[in-house]
């Protein structure tokens, strides 16, 4: 059972790491103070003192990575912009090779910040 973020890292696919890295690098920057706890098992960013408040989580797969979060609406811009893009209601999907999509999924965590007060 993975129990920290050190240990999500570790077991993620090789190509995931650095995306994972880069991206909690960039929400330590731009949020700091906002720590990660754990939830089913992945390091998960809380704006409240529950998950239904908004979060913004990142998931590496074996063949994608994925930006979560509740704000349906950037989600669906999100996917309607990113070229390649896929995911559900909830989330925003991208292929490791498509390096291109990093700034619009940056874009959208700042944008999820932004609407929590961050």
């Amino acid at each position: 059972m993975t129990e920290s973020p050190e240990q999500y890292l570790a077991e993620a696919p090789e190509p995931g790491r650095p995306w994972l890295t880069e991206f909690w690098a960039h929400l330590a920057e731009r949020a700091p103070g906002l720590e990660p706890t754990m939830f089913r098992q992945v390091p998960m960013y809380k704006f409240a003192d529950s998950y239904l408040k908004g979060y913004v989580m990142f998931t590496a797969a074996k063949g994608h990575f994925s930006v979560h979060c509740l704000e349906f609406d950037l989600i669906a811009e999100a996917q309607a912009t990113i070229p390649g893009a896929f995911g559900g209601k909830g989330s925003v999907s991208v292929k490791y090779a498509n390096d291109a999509a990093k700034p619009a999924l940056l874009d959208l965590v700042d944008a999820v910040l932004t609407k929590h007060g961050w």
